[in-house]
């Protein structure tokens, strides 16, 4: 970044005293249903951290005034929608993950008081996906995505570093299909949303990384009883805890997963850069959670 541009000044946090009061905080807007401050408070108190996480509801014209007035009171921030492509300017250095996923969740200000912008979103996935079902194996897995957006492209990145077959995705969008196909270099299949069935029936797992099942949006239209039967089901949409997509899957058989593993893996992954810790996800934090969320 142009620090002359902005006039932005930054504050080396990064070897500090753990006693010290810190400023943490999700960056986006609307920010009315965000968890982020009750998983990294509880966070907080656990590990007697003293300060707080707050709620930053800041519009994208607001930004620059963000980062060149505030920036410097926060140990870190994380990033969500729709400014996880708009903090690239802000950043001095920007990780390999969020280089190739696009976009950035985790803020940091690192020993030289540079802005570093992180994702730990496909990290985040997968650490959640082991920790809930273990005995996962990638080899030669036929993989079938839906959505093309910013969540698909985390697990993507999570995904080609595994042994995995084949990736597949579809997407409403042909635009946006056509988009991360080229992103990453042609190694995806990309399967037009009315040619998807077959993929589907053919994959070992199958993740929702669309908005659809999410509480006050459509259902995901899709035939559960298409898939191969021994086939992994996964939806990031975490709010219902239970999607129709999770509740078919499971009446069938299948081992299934939601999106609050990624949510919490990839907070936790946060802590892991601000601080060199990486926090516990225990049983009272997840009672805390699902209790915000319709069951």
């Amino acid at each position: 970044i142009n620090k002359k541009k902005y006039n932005i000044t930054t504050m080396n946090l990064q070897n500090t005293d753990l006693n010290k009061n810190f400023q943490l905080g999700v960056l986006g807007y609307p920010l009315s249903h965000t968890l982020s401050p009750i998983i990294h408070n509880y966070w907080m108190q656990k590990y007697q951290i003293k300060g707080s996480y707050n709620s930053l509801e800041i519009q994208t014209n607001d930004l620059t005034t963000f980062f060149k007035d505030n920036i410097s009171k926060f140990k870190g921030l994380n990033v969500t929608i729709p400014h996880k492509i708009n903090v690239f300017e802000f950043m001095d250095e920007i990780d390999n993950s969020a280089k190739v996923i696009g976009a950035i969740n985790c803020i940091s200000i690192n020993n030289e008081g540079k802005l570093v912008g992180a994702n730990t979103d496909a990290a985040g996935f997968m650490s959640g996906l082991r920790k809930f079902i273990p005995e996962i194996g990638f080899d030669n897995s036929n993989i079938m995505i839906i959505g093309a957006g910013g969540a698909s492209r985390a697990v993507i990145y999570s995904l080609l570093l595994e042994s995995v077959k084949k990736i597949s995705i579809s997407n409403r969008s042909k635009d946006r299909l056509k988009a991360i196909g080229r992103d990453f270099n042609g190694v995806l299949n990309p399967v037009e949303w009315d040619q998807k069935s077959k993929e589907i029936s053919n994959a070992d797992i199958i993740i929702n990384c669309t908005s659809l099942g999410m509480l006050g949006k459509d259902s995901l239209d899709i035939d559960v009883s298409s898939f191969n039967e021994n086939a992994i089901i996964i939806d990031l949409v975490y709010n219902p805890i239970e999607t129709e997509l999770i509740k078919s899957a499971k009446k069938r058989g299948h081992r299934v997963l939601n999106g609050l593993p990624m949510l919490l893996h990839q907070a936790a992954l946060s802590w892991k850069i601000w601080f060199d810790i990486l926090p516990d996800i225990d049983n009272e934090l997840l009672s805390i959670i699902e209790g915000k969320l319709k069951i």
